[in-house]
């Protein structure tokens, strides 16, 4: 507990140090340090309060920070989204009401209200102008680099070191053989790490310093290995996806990137075969319904019905479904037993889990809470391709790489449960930074490629400071 205690005071005040020197490298620290520092970092509280995490103590300073300046920073502008995130807020609330656990339901609604509304809203008060997006990014992409580092010393090393240092159940929750570095699980690991790697290509790509230019790929190499260290076909999918999307979307530069990542990875195929193996192993495996791998493939399908059935049961569950964490007690058995033996399915399957976060909203949410979901994610992407439609230069690269970082964490949510609040972060984050202007990205203002992505430490500060003495 002592090291815990420690650990907090040394990054609350190192936060709010941060924020003394400007908003925007203290919002800089604290993107970095939400997508980098692990969930078993936290206060226990007694049973049945929210749990005091660190990441939710790093949001309430920056929330505190943000009244004070009060309307110099944010003012009265326009939340984009805000009545479809409250609409999703207000859904999941009617299905706390009608649920089955309302203890249960109350700590995941407090969940999306501090991890998802309340988090967004900071975010997008914080943004005033095109400069202030950078902090926030170079702050993500050297949080995910962190994170890439972390996993390569366990991947060599058999070394964890939140394990190592931190008192709470994360060496617990895994095989010793998976490397999960500062996340949960492996997949949501892979995840993170894919999504990193769109925003750290776009932004190498907007840096005119060759010095620069070569840092950048070397965190994007690491994140790269990071990602295949999972060891999970869901992340490889979608590093895979976001490569198309990238070609898609993204400016000759940073295709010209993406091909020499290709050839590289091309390189390592051919030359180490171990690595060759064990992606055709896991592909092979994956089809094979007999195997453990394939087994959990054809489960993510068989969700949807699971939950379309459950849902049926009666018209409130339909509306409103069983309640938000209702799934985390759950009994599914009925469903596989009798297929190849209640053991032998419940040793494939590996739960009862809910490896397909969408299939576990419709049952916890109903068709209610389902379809506000639908609609605000099918409205987020719209608008984000709008922008990314009317931007121009260095922006234009950006609002690439925050597309395609969405649209990965998006494909993540067909094949896993987000139960990591770190990529919930990083989802909000990117989401703010990429539709929070009221005008489009690229404005053509003076000197925008010099300050765009300068990934030194030092900030780009804003007039105010947010904890001084008024």
């Amino acid at each position: 507990m002592l090291i815990t205690l420690s650990i907090f005071a040394l990054i609350i005040a190192w936060a709010a140090a941060m924020l003394r020197r400007g908003a925007r490298s203290g919002m800089c620290a604290i993107c970095g340090l939400l997508v980098f520092l692990p969930t078993s970092l936290k206060i226990d509280l007694p049973a049945g309060l929210p749990q005091m995490t660190i990441h939710r103590v790093l949001i309430a300073i920056a929330f505190l920070a943000l009244l004070r300046i009060g309307p110099a920073t944010g003012g009265n502008r326009r939340i984009p989204y805000l009545a479809l995130l409250v609409l999703f807020g207000l859904s999941q609330g009617l299905s706390v009401v009608f649920g089955n656990d309302i203890v249960s339901g109350l700590k995941n609604y407090f969940s999306y209200l501090i991890e998802g509304l309340l988090y967004y809203v900071v975010v997008t008060k914080y943004i005033q102008s095109e400069e202030d997006v950078v902090p926030l990014l170079r702050g993500i992409c050297l949080g995910l680099t962190g994170v890439a580092l972390v996993a390569a010393v366990e991947k060599y090393l058999h070394f964890n070191l939140a394990d190592e240092i931190l008192p709470g159940d994360l060496s617990a929750s895994h095989p010793l053989e998976d490397v999960t570095a500062t996340y949960s699980h492996r997949i949501l690991l892979g995840y993170a790490m894919a999504m990193g790697v769109p925003l750290t290509l776009a932004a190498r790509n907007a840096i005119q310093e060759p010095r620069k230019r070569f840092r950048m790929f070397c965190m994007l190499l690491l994140l790269v290995a990071a990602t295949y260290f999972s060891t999970s076909r869901g992340p490889w999918v979608g590093l895979a996806l976001g490569g198309i999307a990238t070609a898609l979307l993204a400016g000759r530069a940073t295709k010209r990137s993406l091909a020499v990542m290709m050839c590289l990875v091309v390189v390592v195929l051919v030359f180490r075969p171990g690595v060759r193996e064990t992606i055709q192993s896991l592909y092979v495996s994956t089809f094979d319904a007999e195997s453990a791998k394939g087994g959990s493939y054809q489960t993510r399908w068989q969700l949807w019905g699971i939950a379309w059935k459950e849902v049926q049961t009666s018209p409130l569950r339909l509306l409103f479904g069983f309640g938000p964490g209702s799934t985390e007690s759950m009994d599914l058995t009925q469903y596989f037993y009798g297929q190849e033996g209640y053991t032998s399915s419940m040793i494939k399957i590996g739960f009862t889990s809910w490896d397909n976060n969408y299939a576990c909203d419709l049952i916890e949410l109903g068709i209610v809470g389902f379809a506000a979901e639908a609609l605000l994610f099918a409205t987020i992407l719209r608008s984000l391709l709008q922008k990314w439609r009317h931007a121009e230069g260095v922006f234009r690269e950006l609002q690439a790489g925050i597309i395609v970082a969405c649209l990965i964490f998006m494909f993540a949510m067909t094949n896993v449960f987000i139960f990591a609040p770190q990529l919930k972060y990083l989802f909000w984050t990117l989401v703010a930074i990429g539709t929070s202007f009221s005008r489009p990205f690229g404005s053509g203002k003076p000197g925008i490629e010099v300050v765009a992505l300068d990934l030194s430490a030092q900030p780009l500060g804003h007039d105010h400071s947010l904890l001084s003495p008024a």
